[in-house]
């Protein structure tokens, strides 16, 4: 049984995005852990940052997909996280994502940049870097998770050619900002309950 807290490392992709005028600042988040407590897996996610929750605006995950069963128990039963299963392709720097249905989730293309620069979340403000995820069905509490990351990132491209299966915009929006990870650091604490 893995129970917070967890530390994973990886490498991956951000992608930060400005939906409409109106909506909420959001990011595609494409990662490969190849540790973590439940051994290597892939992921693929969409957060929004300022969502109301009883701690304030926070940043909420509000659709995630996962290569292996024992991320997406472990995942939800620890964080709220609402994990789905999925099936990740990967050749070279294109991934296909394909749902437990057989429906295709998302298909991007992508391509890292060169310069390495070093990053840390400890320079964000808490409140930026805290996950409020709502109750599942079988949760009553909020969970509110201070993550924390270090690494390294780099300018990167990404071509969204379908993402129906997880947040259907992004296949006609360009992002403001697109980020290589080439390796990072990332833990999940215990969270707080709300």
């Amino acid at each position: 049984m893995p129970p917070p807290p967890w530390t994973l490392t990886g490498q991956g992709l951000i992608a930060v995005y400005v939906p409409a005028p109106a909506a909420l600042l959001g990011a595609l988040m494409l990662l490969r852990y190849a540790t973590s407590p439940v051994g290597p897996y892939d992921e693929l996610l969409w957060v929004e940052a300022g969502r109301a929750s009883p701690a304030g605006r926070r940043p909420r995950v509000r659709s995630i997909v996962v290569s292996t069963p024992e991320s997406v128990v472990w995942g939800r039963r620890n964080w709220g996280l609402p994990k789905r299963l999925a099936h990740f392709e990967w050749r070279g720097d294109e991934v296909r994502v394909t749902g437990e249905d057989g429906r295709e989730v998302a298909h991007l293309t992508f391509r890292p940049g060169g310069l390495r620069l070093p990053v840390t979340t400890a320079l964000i403000p808490t409140a930026l870097r805290t996950l409020a995820q709502p109750p599942l069905e079988e949760e009553e509490a909020w969970k509110l998770t201070r993550v924390g990351a270090s690494g390294h990132v780099t300018l990167a491209h990404l071509t969204v050619l379908h993402a129906d299966g997880l947040y259907p915009a992004l296949s006609h929006l360009r992002p403001r900002l697109t980020l290589g990870v080439p390796d990072f650091r990332l833990v999940f604490p215990v969270p707080k309950r709300a």
